[in-house]
């Protein structure tokens, strides 16, 4: 894991990019997402980010499909297939609070969260094919294996 310099600004860069989860901790009040990230570090085949925020008041936004609407506080894109960032929209709401708007598409809906404090990393990687459809991923400066659904198994690993 690398620290990003500027994770506010990063965010811009995942617009179409395959959402791996998001989770709200209501008690203490953060909200993590794991995305793929297309500006890839050397050597990296894949890249994916992670975002902290700190301090959040979060809102789902319903989208169109009932079939979704049972994600509310936490989504977990685990296989083929999955989401990815549609839209953003990133504004001040006051000094030192901001809010991020995130929307999937019309049928999942998006999510909304105002925070005060915002940490990012990246991570990349190489892979190794296995086996007809397996692969195995590395991190590209550690080479350290990982499951491609939890790329960041210290702040979200598979659901218990």
């Amino acid at each position: 894991m690398e620290p990003m310099r500027d994770p506010r600004g990063a965010l811009s860069h995942i617009m179409e990019a395959l959402v791996f989860s998001y989770g709200y901790d209501p008690q203490r009040a953060t909200f993590t997402l794991v995305t793929e990230f297309p500006l890839k570090s050397p050597g990296s085949i894949r890249e994916f980010a992670a975002f902290a925020f700190e301090q959040v008041e979060f809102e789902r936004l319903a989208g169109d499909h009932a079939a979704y609407q049972h994600f509310q506080q936490t989504y977990h894109g685990i296989g083929p297939g999955g989401m990815v960032v549609q839209d953003i929209q990133q504004r001040d709401v006051g000094p030192d609070r901001h809010r991020l708007e995130l929307w999937f598409g019309d049928n999942f809906g998006g999510v909304a969260v105002s925070y005060t404090g915002l940490r990012g990393w990246t991570r990349g990687s190489t892979a190794e094919q296995v086996g007809p459809r397996q692969w195995v991923y590395r991190d590209a400066r550690t080479n350290e294996t990982f499951d491609l659904d939890f790329p960041f198994p210290s702040l979200v690993g598979p659901p218990a």
